[in-house]
């Protein structure tokens, strides 16, 4: 409760109480790790967890709280271990928790999605048998599940459907590497200082550019994340795809990226860590993100999929409003009560920012800055899916 209210140093005492009442709390070991790391106190932080799991090896959440505390604290490999640990724990061959939701349950848009990758992965000369088989099987399942109106209504899957799928749906059956790249992630042609400057115009701090990644980093991010069966975040209000850090989106390269924008424009980011990383892909049929605020002092928001399908180049990018959420809300309200925040933003007359998409930009704002998807029109087609990676740096009441 206290740290809900804020209130860091009596939060502290009271974890380090609970731990003196009971030396075996795993949770308040958890706990405390995140409120240090919070801090910025990273080596604490990792010490705190790393105890947790002595405690319980199978601590999931201490482990991926781990490795975000690792990469803050530079040690980028062994944050990487411990996120493939998690991964292979909760999706490998034999799940920690098979009746997980992600597990029991499937939308139509997921379906759809499913069917799409795994055809697209026989194109792809690799293991091309075992994704005809598998692409088969789930085309099958489709036919024969009774599905509802909406394509983005969850439904479970029977007993006989899980037995049959149970071995690759939502399981990392197909993970492609993603290395560093040599040099810098970035592209070589960036106006650092103008884009700064740009940043600092806006009143709260909002840009935009062009030409975020370098072609190798682009390439091979694109790669991986059409390959890789990682999007098993299928419960989102329009129907989106989401995958996160723990779902096998951790690789090198997203985590050098993130390190590169720090390294490059320090007066935006200042000591602020990656807290959170995660990717969504977008049917065009259905819609993107409703507004909302995130949890973070800078948000990074950039595109991967080729320009040339989207179908409107005035739009399908991101609308950034004017007004902060207040710092008063809690999470739950600027982030999911939309009859709120859109209340809010007619009393406030927000004006807003609306950002065309194109391939490799970037929008870089304050992340308390109400946001949200503008409207989708992609080409049909595995490969012209609407591709977006999300990163959030620090705490929004420590911009």
């Amino acid at each position: 409760v206290y740290r809900a209210l804020g209130k860091i140093d009596e939060a502290l005492v009271s974890y380090q109480k609970a731990i003196e009442l009971d030396p075996n709390y795993v949770e308040a070991y958890g706990n405390l790790g995140n409120l240090l790391a919070y801090l910025g106190h990273f080596d604490d932080a990792i010490s705190k967890h790393r105890t947790a799991l002595q405690l319980k090896p199978d601590f999931l959440n201490a482990l991926s709280n781990l490795a975000i505390a690792l990469n803050a604290s530079g040690r980028r490999s062994e944050a990487l271990e411990c996120f493939s640990k998690r991964l292979e724990s909760e999706r490998g061959d034999n799940p920690s928790n098979p009746e997980d939701r992600t597990f029991r349950f499937i939308t139509k848009a997921k379906m759809r999605h499913d069917i799409e990758q795994f055809r697209y992965l026989v194109t792809q000369k690799q293991d091309a048998e075992r994704f005809v088989e598998i692409a088969s099987m789930y085309e099958t399942a489709d036919k024969e599940i009774d599905w509802p109106s909406e394509d983005t209504k969850a439904i479970s899957l029977s007993e006989e459907h899980r037995e049959r799928l149970g071995a690759t749906y939502n399981r990392s059956v197909h993970l492609l590497e993603a290395a560093e790249v040599s040099g810098s992630s970035l592209s070589d042609t960036l106006d650092v200082g103008k884009i700064t400057a740009d940043y600092f115009s806006h009143a709260a701090g909002m840009t935009y550019f062009d030409d975020l990644l370098s072609r190798e980093a682009l390439s091979s991010l694109r790669r991986f994340l059409l390959g890789s069966t990682i999007w098993v975040g299928f419960d989102y209000p329009g129907g989106y795809l989401g995958s996160m850090l723990i779902d096998g989106l951790a690789c090198p390269l997203l985590l050098q990226i993130s390190d590169d924008l720090r390294r490059t424009f320090p007066d935006i980011f200042k000591n602020h860590q990656l807290t959170q990383l995660w990717a969504y892909k977008y049917d065009s049929s259905l819609t993107g993100i409703e507004v909302h605020a995130d949890f973070a002092a800078v948000n990074v928001n950039f595109w991967i999929t080729p320009e040339t399908a989207n179908l409107n180049p005035e739009s399908g990018g991101l609308v950034v409003y004017d007004s902060e959420a207040p710092l008063d809300w809690d999470f739950r309200t600027y982030n999911k009560n939309q009859h709120r925040i859109r209340e809010f933003l007619d009393e406030h007359d927000s004006g807003k920012t609306v950002v065309p998409y194109r391939e490799n930009r970037i929008v870089l704002f304050n992340s308390n800055l109400f946001h949200e998807t503008d409207t989708i029109e992609f080409k049909q087609g595995y490969e012209n899916r609407r591709i977006n990676i999300t990163m959030l740096f620090g705490d929004r009441k420590l911009t």
